[in-house]
């Protein structure tokens, strides 16, 4: 959705990225721990202090397991062993390094930092406070017990304290944050659902205004047009195709998803187009339209139909040629024909049936149509759509032509310069 996470989700994800905020934290100081007891170790050969680190493997191990597969029982052996690692090393640098134990001491509270960056277990602000709070009293309490036990006497670590502080006060900002946010998520969801309830809408009347040219306006041309006595076959069965497509509700669904053969689509978009009166060569193969989606190959024959209707009631001609290609990643169709033309200028230079029926429906499926004319000298336009599926290994099918037989050497590149095959 373009407002991101739906609040159902917000919560959970959120909490999750603290969480693992937090145990990289966690791993950054027990690493710097590691490399200040291998510095002391090596800087001071007298001291034996390498044992720490046997004790900080188990707890750098517990905090991957917690941070792949969080559980409550990992988290509480974390928390478990973390403890024992505070106790250990303040046992050890107040034996080897012969210093007064102390609850602040650097190394001592690097552990202590990674024991209440544990956060949370699951989602919830509370939760994760809840967590954190454990970690720092078993941080404290694990220093207080051994320090006490040494005759020193023990004192709450202000770095500690102040770790725990912070996430605490990070955590109440998230959640008074996430609650600010909430009365006005309704408002912005319903601006979004707006927003697409307005493209369908958009969507909806381009599709029926390239309708009511591909039907009604081109019926009535060819009314307009007829001679004086009975409608011609062709002209009447085109008028009863386009009467049956406005009376039935297919074209407000667009596709329902039934495959037929593109040898069909193709013809019955042929038959339609040319409606007995104009006499159409065919070249290509038309085996490359699979490769276009359902959806798109739809409009994409709509298309060119109403390019071919345009030749038929426009161009002054009775011939018109079509040739079907294919490159790697598209797929194209090229109509030419050698009528009177007309000087093109962006945006279907204002009419209906080139801007809507076709320029409008091509970038509608991300394709493109190019347009070449001039009076006088024909018109050749190029459609291309992106190719949804690869080309199959088989042997091309011949495309049907309702004038002479295609000639040999079917599919063409799909790249075509402009004014290739203008007459």
């Amino acid at each position: 959705m373009p407002l991101g996470l739906p609040p159902h989700l917000t919560t959970s994800t959120a909490s999750l990225a603290v969480v693992r905020a937090g145990h990289a934290a966690a791993a950054a100081c027990l690493v710097a721990a590691a490399v200040v007891v291998v510095t002391l170790q090596v800087t001071i050969p007298g001291i034996v202090v390498w044992p720490a680190l046997i004790v900080l493997a188990p707890m750098v191990g517990l905090l991957v397991l917690l941070d792949r597969t969080p559980s409550m029982f990992i988290a509480l052996g974390y928390l478990l062993v973390g403890g024992s690692c505070i106790a250990w090393f303040t046992v050890i640098g107040a034996t080897q390094l012969e210093t007064a134990p102390s609850s602040d001491d650097f190394t001592v509270g690097l552990l202590k930092a990674a024991v209440i960056l544990i956060i949370g277990v699951g989602a919830g602000v509370m939760r994760a406070i809840a967590w954190t709070t454990a970690g720092l009293l078993v941080a404290e309490l694990s220093s207080a017990v051994v320090i006490l036990s040494l005759g020193g006497q023990w004192a709450p670590a202000p770095g500690s304290i102040a770790v725990w502080a912070m996430i605490v006060i990070g955590l109440v900002c998230l959640r008074v944050q996430r609650l600010r946010a909430r009365p006005a998520l309704p408002l912005l969801y319903r601006a979004v659902r707006d927003e697409m309830l307005a493209e369908t809408r958009r969507d909806f009347e381009r599709r029926a205004t390239a309708l009511v040219h591909d039907t009604v306006l081109n019926d009535l041309a060819m009314i307009a047009s007829h001679e004086v006595g009975p409608v011609r076959p062709g002209v009447a069965s085109s008028i009863s195709a386009d009467l049956a497509t406005l009376v039935g509700e297919e074209w407000l669904l667009g596709d329902t998803g039934t495959v037929t053969p593109q040898a069909a689509d193709f013809a019955a978009m042929l038959a339609d187009a040319s409606a007995g009166e104009l006499s159409v060569a065919v070249s290509g193969d038309l085996a490359v339209l699979d490769r276009i989606a359902p959806d798109a190959r739809g409009e994409f024959l709509r298309a060119l139909g109403q390019a071919l209707v345009n030749v038929r009631l426009h161009a002054g001609v009775a011939e018109a040629e079509v040739v079907i290609g294919a490159g790697a990643d598209d797929v194209s169709a090229m109509v030419v024909d050698a009528g009177r033309g007309f000087e093109p200028s962006p945006g279907g230079d204002g009419r209906l049936g080139v801007g809507m029926s076709i320029l409008a429906r091509m970038e509608a499926i991300g394709g493109e149509a190019q347009v070449w004319s001039r009076t006088g000298s024909g018109t050749t336009i190029v459609l291309r759509v992106p190719a949804s599926f690869p080309a199959p290994s088989r042997a091309p099918s011949r495309a049907p032509s309702t004038a002479s037989s295609p000639p040999d050497g079917a599919s063409v590149p799909s790249a075509l310069a402009p004014g290739e095959g203008q007459r």
